[in-house]
């Protein structure tokens, strides 16, 4: 039988990522409204990483923020900001033992 990690609730940090692209920083005002969205329609903490609103943040440098979200035992789920067919660059540089260890829903979409 399946087992789901457990559903965000109000008052969790949820993890917000770029894996395919730092869009944020050049679409800033739809981004912030998702956060703001995820804020008082959900009650959710988004927490940031580095590469979330950088521009030409590298394969690695997005899998060391995908890392990070999943390791971080307060983050309770991961969000991407963005989708894009440029995450695929990113599957070479994760650590699949370190996202198995620390499962945690992972949403995402392709624009």
């Amino acid at each position: 039988m399946p087992h789901y990690p457990p559903k965000p609730v109000p008052g969790d940090q949820v993890a917000i990522v770029s894996p395919s692209s730092g869009l944020p920083a050049l679409l800033p005002l739809p981004y912030e409204l998702g956060l703001r969205r995820l804020r008082e329609s959900f009650g959710l903490v988004p927490v940031e990483y580095p590469g979330t609103r950088r521009w030409g943040a590298s394969p690695a440098e997005r899998a060391a923020d995908l890392h990070a979200a999943f390791a971080d035992p307060t983050v309770k789920a991961v969000i991407s900001s963005v989708g894009g067919d440029d995450q695929i660059t990113v599957l070479p540089h994760l650590d699949r033992d370190l996202i198995a260890a620390n499962p945690k829903p992972f949403f995402g979409f392709s624009d």
